[in-house]
């Protein structure tokens, strides 16, 4: 015979124990958010290793609808000396064209959908969208970062695989605005730093017509880029 005595205590036993779970678990976020470094010593330092960085994939999406972007996404490899290759989803209306594209000097090398290669200046990407500055270390993402005001740690998480730390942080229109078109400076940015090493993994920046998405991955490994047969 079942004691109702022994099922109320097991009752007060299973709430109690509930209790303590929730307030150990709500104590142990406490401590692991009160243990996170300072968000202005770690975009300096995330300026400084993404200063050194000489070459790395990227890949960029922008999420929006404005009759001044007609990047869609753009992904590849790209150097410190302002070299790149990838292939960029360019909307024209009608229709989003994916091009296959090769930056070397003042050179782009745009390959359409069909057709031969198109060779022009570098100007031209500037009208949709030019990664070559992005590693440049006066006018790319290190200034950018070294721009940040306000920065403040979230918290750590895993972003394509990496131990990072997640920050909030405002940027001013230059140097950033030159890499994400539309720059929207009265709202907050997230990037991802990485835990070990300091170099920017992720970041979401905020635009006036939706927001751009960058990762970065891959850092100093080689890179050939040569003109396209």
């Amino acid at each position: 015979m079942v004691c109702p005595y022994d099922d109320r205590m097991r009752f007060f036993a299973f709430i109690a124990a509930l209790i303590i779970a929730l307030v150990t678990s709500c104590s142990a976020g406490t401590g692991q958010e009160a243990n996170l470094p300072n968000g202005a010593a770690l975009l300096a330092d995330s300026a400084k290793a993404m200063r050194a960085v000489t070459t790395t994939h990227f890949a960029v999406e922008v999420e929006g609808n404005s009759p001044g972007v007609q990047l869609r996404s753009a992904e590849g490899q790209l150097t410190r000396a302002g070299s790149a290759k990838g292939v960029a989803k360019v909307d024209e209306g009608a229709q989003l064209l994916e091009l296959q594209f090769v930056i070397i000097g003042q050179d782009i090398y745009l390959r359409p959908p069909t057709g031969p290669v198109q060779k022009l200046p570098l100007s031209f990407a500037g009208t949709v969208y030019d990664p070559s500055v992005i590693l440049n270390p006066d006018r790319g993402i290190a200034a950018a970062l070294a721009s940040g005001t306000g920065p403040t740690t979230e918290t750590r998480e895993q972003v394509d695989g990496v131990d990072t730390y997640r920050l909030q942080v405002k940027f001013p229109a230059q140097p950033l605005g030159s890499l994400v078109p539309q720059l929207a400076q009265d709202k907050t940015s997230e990037i991802w730093v990485a835990t070990q090493g300091s170099r920017l993994i992720k970041a979401q920046f905020p635009t006036t017509y939706g927001s751009t998405t960058v990762h970065f991955a891959d850092f100093d490994a080689p890179v050939d880029i040569t003109p396209p047969s």
